[in-house]
């Protein structure tokens, strides 16, 4: 298992989680990061309303203050009816289903405006996909312009979650901008997402499970949340850093925690360790080679 799911699950086994927020959500709104489903071949998609997607962020630059949740909005297996009622009993098991996280507060080009909640205009929130095994890396985009065309084309998409309910099957229209913004090059390979993600932001499902993260077992979709900023320049920006406390340059996107949903639907939520965390749990992990070495 990867290091930081290590921490995250040592963080998650140690801390306490946050509360479950009700179970009925306000309508959508922009900057709302939304989950979303969509079947290769298949004509229905899924949307799922998780909320201010900075809430996901933390309060400061650097790691997240968030606390990893088990269960982020409270829903338990809810949102897995509403992936029965679109996909059938099996969707667990389906390996042409795909998952993706995206939200955008607005796509505004000025560069000037005061950041709204510490995100300036712009500022893109989506998915990358993680098996537990292959964390990809951030992404960066070339320029002003195509921060724009990605900020555009997202809130294209977003604005179709319509109505005040958490989960939305969506009907025929969203469904093709669903799968318009998110195409395929070929079966089973996703094109550009967004006209700006070479290779797309979702994950494929599995017939079996990814396997556990944190305090959730059965993960059938493991998508690392990553930020990413049109400038750093804007007033009150919540800028971002690396695990070594170097600044993030703009349209550079950062790692921020991972979502992951259940073979139940249940989406759980591991944030970011602080970096005084994994220093000392890797002095810790050191200090045991160590005597390991001596004892040998």
């Amino acid at each position: 298992m990867k290091l930081k799911n290590k921490l995250a699950a040592m963080l998650v086994a140690s801390g306490s989680l946050a509360a479950a927020s009700s179970a009925h959500a306000a309508a959508y709104a922009a900057g709302d990061l939304v989950l979303y489903f969509f079947q290769e071949g298949g004509s229905q998609t899924v949307y799922a309303n998780l909320g201010a997607a900075t809430g996901f962020r933390g309060s400061v630059a650097g790691p997240s203050d968030v606390v990893s949740n088990l269960d982020v909005k409270g829903w338990g297996s809810s949102l897995g009816s509403t992936l029965t009622a679109a996909y059938g009993s099996n969707w667990a098991s389906l390996t042409n289903l795909y998952s993706g996280l995206i939200a955008v507060n607005n796509a505004f080009v000025s560069l000037t405006t005061a950041a709204v909640n510490g995100d300036p205009n712009r500022t893109i929130y989506f998915s990358a996909p993680n098996n537990l095994a292959d964390e990809v890396p951030g992404r960066n985009i070339a320029g002003n312009s195509a921060m724009t065309m990605l900020a555009t084309q997202i809130a294209a998409q977003g604005s179709g979650f319509t109505g005040t309910d958490d989960f939305l099957i969506s009907p025929a229209g969203v469904s093709n901008q669903i799968m318009s913004q998110n195409p395929f090059l070929t079966s089973g390979i996703l094109g550009m997402a967004f006209g700006g993600f070479d290779g797309g932001i979702a994950q494929v499902g599995t017939d079996g499970t990814y396997g556990s993260l944190g305090g959730v077992s059965n993960v059938e979709f493991a998508l690392d949340l990553h930020r990413m900023l049109a400038t750093t320049q804007a007033a009150n920006t919540i800028n971002g850093v690396d695990a070594d406390g170097n600044a993030i340059a703009a349209r550079t996107s950062m790692y921020e925690g991972t979502i992951t949903i259940n073979s139940n639907g249940v989406v759980g939520f591991q944030a970011v360790p602080e970096p005084s965390s994994v220093m000392l749990l890797g002095l810790g992990a050191g200090a045991l080679a160590f005597r390991r070495r001596r004892s040998a």
